[in-house]
Parts: C-alpha cells; sequence; structure tokens
C-alpha cells in the first residue's frame, strides 16, 4: 500500500510533465531528496528551509543557476499540491540570496543560513532559564528540536505570532518553552525533562574508571535541583558587591594594567576580612579573592571592559537586580572554571566532596589525577599522562571561587580529616555539577 499523499504527489508530477518536461524531472528529483522517499506527509517548513538553503548548495555539486531551476521547480510542485506557504519559500528572495551566498564561499553560504534561519520563526530558539539547544544533540534532543519547530510552524499557521512583527522573537520564545514543558498526555515526561535525562546518562557515562566511579556515586543526587540554602545571601555577597559596584556611574575603576583599582580591592578586603601579607593591599595581585571575584563575575558575563573600567552587560544588568534564588542559580551554574581542564579538575573534586571520599588535599590529588588520566588528560611537555602536580595546581582555581564564597571549611592541622564542604557548599556543589551535566553539547565528545 502507497503512503497517503503518494498519489497526490504523483498527479502533481504528471501534470508538471504536461506543462514542462525538464521541470517535472527536476521537481521528482528534489522532492525525493527533500523527503528521502518517505512520501509528503514528511515535509516541514524547517526542513524544506534546512535543504534549500543547506542541503541543496552543499551536496549537489552544480552551478548556481541550477540551484535555482531545482528551488523553482520544487516551489512549482508544491504549488500544484496546493501548499503555498511551501511554495513561496521556494521562489521567494530570500531563498535565491542564500544560494547566491553558498557560492561567494562556505563563510558567506554559513552567514547567510544562519540569518536566513533565524528569521524564519520555525527556528527553535534557545529558552532562557530554560533549555540552550545544543551543537551535538542526541536523539531525544533532536526529536524535541524537530517537534518544537513544527509547533512553531503551526503556531504561524494559527496567527499566534508573525515573523518579522514586532516582539515576534519573545512570541516564539514563550511559546517554545510552553511546548518544551508540557506533558501532552497523563505519566509522560515533557520533552525537556526527556533531553535532561539523556544529557545526564551522557554526563555520567563513565570515561575511564575512576570517573565512573565518582558519577556513579553522586548522579543520583544531582537528578533534582538542589534547594537554595538559608545563607545563600550571605554567601553571594562578594558577587553582588561586584556587580553593585559595576552598575554605578561610571562602572568599577581599573589600573592601567586593567586589574581592580587600590581602592577597590582595599574596600573588598575590608568588607570581606580578606587577609593581605602587608596589611595594606598594593594591587589584586596581593589579594586572591580579588582577582578570583573580578575573572568569576567576568565568566558570569556580566561585566565587559569599557577603557579603564568594569561595566556592566545586559546580562550583568539582570543578575544586579536578581532576587537572591536567581542569582544564586547563576553563580553555582558558573561555579566550575570555563577553562577546560581546570573544569575538569573541579568537577572530578565536587564530585569526591558529595560522595564524601577522602578530602586530605594529597589524596584528593591522586585520585582527580587517576580520573583525568582515565579520560584522556595528559601533560602537555612530557605527553605522559596528567601528573600529580599538575592536577595540584588545576584544582586551585575551584579552591579559590570556593573560599571566596565561603562554601569550605579549610583543613586547620594535621589532626583535621581535611577540607569539607560547607551544607551550602553541598547545595552549590549539587547545582554545580547539575548544571555541568545538563550544560548544552558542542561536540561529539562532551558530556
Amino acid at each position: 500500500m502507497g503512503r497517503i499523499g503518494d498519489d497526490k504527489v504523483e498527479d502533481a508530477l504528471a501534470e508538471l510533465a504536461r506543462r514542462n518536461p525538464e521541470e517535472a524531472g527536476q521537481a521528482r528529483a528534489a522532492f525525493d531528496s527533500l523527503t528521502f522517499g518517505e512520501g509528503v506527509e514528511t515535509v516541514t517548513l524547517y526542513g524544506l528551509q534546512y535543504w534549500l538553503w543547506y542541503l541543496l548548495p552543499t551536496k549537489w555539486w552544480t552551478e548556481l543557476a541550477e540551484h535555482q531551476r531545482l528551488a523553482v521547480a520544487l516551489g512549482a510542485l508544491f504549488d500544484l499540491l496546493e501548499m503555498p506557504r511551501y511554495a513561496a519559500v521556494c521562489v521567494s528572495e530570500t531563498t535565491m540570496q542564500v544560494l547566491t551566498a553558498w557560492h561567494q564561499g562556505r563563510d558567506a553560504g554559513f552567514k547567510a543560513l544562519e540569518k536566513a534561519m533565524n528569521a524564519s520563526g520555525v527556528q527553535p530558539p534557545d529558552v532562557e532559564e530554560v533549555l540552550t539547544w545544543g551543537r551535538v544533540m542526541g536523539i531525544q534532543e533532536n526529536d524535541a528540536f524537530q517537534a518544537t519547530a513544527a509547533h512553531l510552524e503551526m503556531a504561524i499557521a494559527a496567527g499566534e505570532f508573525a515573523p518579522g512583527a514586532r516582539g515576534w522573537r519573545a512570541d516564539a520564545e514563550r511559546i517554545a518553552g510552553e511546548f518544551l514543558t508540557s506533558c501532552w498526555a497523563a505519566g509522560e515526561q515533557s520533552h525537556l525533562e526527556r533531553i535532561h535525562a539523556e544529557r545526564m546518562e551522557c554526563w555520567a557515562t563513565p570515561r575511564g574508571a575512576a570517573r565512573a566511579r565518582l558519577t556513579k556515586m553522586i548522579t543520583s543526587r544531582i537528578m533534582s535541583p538542589a534547594p537554595v540554602p538559608e545563607d545563600a545571601e550571605a554567601r553571594l555577597a562578594p558577587v553582588r558587591w561586584l556587580l553593585t559596584l559595576a552598575a554605578t556611574d561610571g562602572g568599577i575603576p581599573l589600573t592601567a594594567n586593567h586589574t581592580l583599582a587600590r581602592a577597590v580591592v582595599a574596600e573588598g578586603c575590608h568588607r570581606f576580612d580578606w587577609l593581605t601579607s602587608t596589611g595594606r593591599p598594593r594591587s589584586e595581585s596581593d589579594i586572591p579573592e580579588a582577582w578570583t571575584l573580578r575573572e568569576f563575575v567576568r565568566q558570569l558575563g556580566a561585566v565587559r571592559r569599557s577603557k579603564r573600567t568594569l561595566v556592566l552587560t545586559p546580562a550583568g544588568k539582570r543578575l544586579a537586580g536578581a532576587d537572591t534564588a536567581a542569582l544564586w542559580s547563576a553563580v553555582t551554574a558558573a561555579l566550575i572554571p570555563s577553562d577546560p581542564a581546570e573544569g575538569a579538575a573541579a568537577e572530578a573534586v565536587m564530585m569526591l566532596h558529595l560522595a564524601e571520599a577522602p578530602h586530605g588535599h594529597f589524596e584528593q590529588r591522586a585520585v582527580v589525577a587517576e580520573a583525568m588520566a582515565g579520560e584522556g588528560w595528559h601533560d602537555p611537555a612530557s605527553g605522559t599522562p596528567i601528573s600529580v602536580e599538575s592536577v595540584g595546581w588545576l584544582m586551585g582555581a575551584i579552591h579559590r571561587r570556593l573560599d571566596l564564597l565561603g562554601l569550605l571549611h579549610r583543613q586547620r592541622s594535621l589532626d583535621d580529616p581535611g577540607d569539607r564542604l560547607t551544607d551550602a557548599g553541598r547545595a552549590a556543589a549539587q547545582a554545580a555539577l547539575r548544571a555541568r551535566a545538563l550544560r548544552p553539547r558542542t561536540d561529539v565528545g562532551s558530556g
């Protein structure tokens, strides 16, 4: 038995052949390529655009005029199939511009593709505080992406928003967010829940025996969001202070070397009891907390340098006015350093703390080194598996951040069992690792 719509497609192709046999042949070839032979019912607006604006110019090795003729022929077929929106895309000025751009070079082609997709209305947008799509997607995420694109197409057809109209991007983001978080049948997971489960599984998948032991011990603890601790605002005080300073007229003054001005460092020392070796800080470099804080707020995307000042970015303005829960969420999500090696070390350190594994500095270094070596980390100079000494330096980044926010009880004597997280520190570690596990994948090997 043929697929639904097959007869209608054949009738349309036959009619097109009576008018223009060459165009009919081009339409058949284009349609079969678009649908992979699966029939008209599989066509979506997103899929059509992707074919026209990417697959056609990159997979069909021919001249621009032929690419344009194939697009026009496909449009003629959709016109006969009484699918006018799809026909219009095929012959649109946008399609012709994108095809032309590809023939000017791959960079120009990708730029035109991205611009056209983003303006189309059916490209699923990132949804703030809900989901950022990965450049690499698992099966569940790709299914959700395609389903969201189809849902946006239906919303446009129903008049819920119009691409290009005022405020349409906010409408598209809202509609996408509602779709991703909705359960469409009793007992069924939402698309977002399925994406989260898939990303968590990918993150926890063993990449070496030592890391596998750690993820096995703590994965169940980060499946659900950790509650915001009662003393969260007190832990956030340094970040809140720097954001408030950056929000003032003129921003935060910097030195000629673009470090925090001495007066700013001195105020931080006074407010937060940052210790100095001399009693009077001469520069930011004298105070680990000061440069750690500046680096951390920069990773948050909250500040940018303007000449010799730090000023808030749009994201920083939102964070400066955020309540405790929102700021805690943003800060803990960025707690693990963005540097890949420091991030891998920090991840292992936090898992060790949550698993209540060895807390002594030398024991921690050995376990973290084993975990990182199992993941393939090597010392750049020697090419050998990463050493305990190198790992010790890498672990410093997360320990400085934990110290800055008062999330770590430091070992005070040889009799002390070792460093351990405070209650707020445990909540922060859970939130940080959960954010790490659920972050969008950027390459095949990321988890």
